[in-house]
């Protein structure tokens, strides 16, 4: 194996012998005059730390070189350039080309390069393989933009990005915090304990003020503490990120405590619409027909709906025909301090379960996702990268979906056995379920599996991408 290392100015003028052997008998450049020294001298003089150079060594001779050059001379370019990898023509044929190309990515990826270019002329297939199995993607294709011997050549566009993965590096420790914070809020505002699911609410918000997760939690806290306008408050925080079940649920619970009948009712009767399958919508539907003075039976109607979809409504439910049965001749405002108690209550669960109705209408059951990949058991990562490169082909499914899929038959097991596991994030990380998955898999799947729909990946392919770069890493 070569030993690389930055080039140096002594070693141009084996540079410019190098470069000259494509010049003159390859389509590898464009070029068609062979390079001077001088002109190699003023080549290097334009490369740095920025845009680095590296040269491969075997037994003291320099036999292969590779590059980080200016994409463009504007500035909003600084941080993209193009790539070019040439290989001695008596040292081919032994992966110079795949270490060199290894090396410049890691080099540029250390000088803060984010996305690198390559240009491949039409005909070059060994190239092109050379590329595509470190991560390059074809961005586009222009047409007979080239002639060199006697051939009117096309050139293929290739691109990589070099911050996918430390941006998910990154992102992975403060995510987890904030997830924490969330999940024990939770865990501690189900055991009665308020104010400690307050703290640990707010300490969510304080991490990630614009999470809507951590500001919908905040409002479960401030309902189950009968504070509605401190939940409302937060509810319109969490629904200025976009509208879901939950975040309508809460705020129509906070608006019907606080005595915002009409207003509660027409949340409620929107969340209900967006997801007729969750039993917490239904609830809240029931409760603000209650209010309004509805006709028993309509009132009944609602809340047996509810305790059809979600059983764990029942308790509240069995109260509420308890109470209309006989009528309640009091007025609405007389009503409201036994309703309170529904809605408090229903915050120590609406959000768990009214989530995961929702994620679970819009995502197929755990138990289906398989078929996804064809086959059964366990898949090396190589042969999932394979499974998942073939199903984002075939069609175009859903990137949780796929996600979900391809942890199961990474690990050989679900990633939420439950709906409120999905709609929480809750998962094991990978590298706990099983060994010989690659480097960077955990925090792969934080954004892949993550609840938030606009922080997964937006399409299958760019999942697949990302997946590609943890199996095929530009360094080894």
């Amino acid at each position: 194996m070569a030993a690389l290392r930055p080039a140096a100015e002594s070693d141009l003028p084996a540079i410019a012998e190098i470069y000259n052997q494509a010049v003159l008998r390859a389509t590898g450049t464009f070029d068609t005059e062979p390079k001077t020294l001088e002109a190699q001298r003023d080549w290097f003089a334009h490369h740095g730390a920025a845009h680095p150079v590296i040269v491969a060594v075997e037994s003291g001779r320099v036999v292969g070189w590779a590059s980080m050059s200016p994409y463009s001379d504007r500035c909003a370019y600084a941080r993209t350039a193009e790539v070019s990898v040439y290989v001695d023509e008596e040292a081919r044929g032994r992966g110079l080309g795949g270490e060199l190309l290894e090396g410049i990515l890691a080099a540029g990826k250390e000088a803060g390069l984010l996305q690198v270019l390559a240009r491949v002329a039409e005909g070059n297939e060994a190239s092109l393989r050379l590329h595509a199995k470190r991560g390059f993607f074809e961005a586009g294709r222009l047409r007979q933009v080239g002639e060199k011997f006697g051939k009117v050549l096309d050139v293929h566009i290739l691109q990589k990005s070099l911050a996918l993965l430390l941006l998910l590096a990154a992102a992975l420790p403060a995510r987890a915090g904030v997830e924490e914070s969330i999940r024990e809020s939770v865990v501690r505002l189900t055991a009665g304990d308020v104010a400690g699911a307050r703290a640990k609410a707010e300490e969510a918000v304080a991490s990630a003020p614009r999470d809507p997760r951590a500001q919908e939690q905040l409002g479960n806290v401030a309902l189950a503490a009968l504070d509605p306008k401190a939940a409302e408050a937060a509810a319109g925080r969490a629904l200025a990120a976009g509208e879901t079940t939950s975040r309508l649920v809460l705020r129509a619970n906070a608006r019907l405590a606080g005595g915002n009948i009409e207003g509660g009712f027409l949340d409620a009767e929107r969340a209900a619409a967006l997801s007729p399958g969750s039993g917490t919508a239904r609830l809240s539907l029931a409760v603000a027909l209650e209010l309004l003075g509805r006709p028993k039976a309509e009132v009944l109607r609602e809340y047996r709906r509810a305790a059809e979809l979600d059983p764990t409504q029942a308790p509240e439910v069995e109260a509420a025909l308890r109470r209309l049965d006989p009528p309640a001749a009091a007025p609405a405002g007389a009503r409201l301090g036994p309703i309170l108690a529904i809605l408090a209550v229903s915050a120590l669960f609406g959000w768990i379960f009214g989530k995961a109705a929702k994620v679970g209408e819009a995502v197929p059951p755990s138990a289906e996702l398989p078929a996804l990949l064809p086959g059964a058991g366990r898949l090396t990562p190589r042969q999932a990268l394979a499974a998942v490169d073939a199903a984002c082909k075939a069609g175009s499914p859903d990137p949780l979906a796929l996600a979900e899929a391809l942890y199961s038959r990474l690990t050989g097991r679900p990633a939420f056995p439950r709906g409120t596991d999905r709609a929480l994030g809750r998962y094991l990380p990978a590298s706990d379920t099983a060994k010989g998955l690659p480097a960077g898999i955990d925090a792969f799947f934080a954004r892949a599996l993550d609840p938030e729909p606009s922080r997964r990946f937006s399409t299958a392919a760019e999942l697949v991408g990302a997946f590609r770069s943890l199996v095929d890493p530009p360094v080894l």
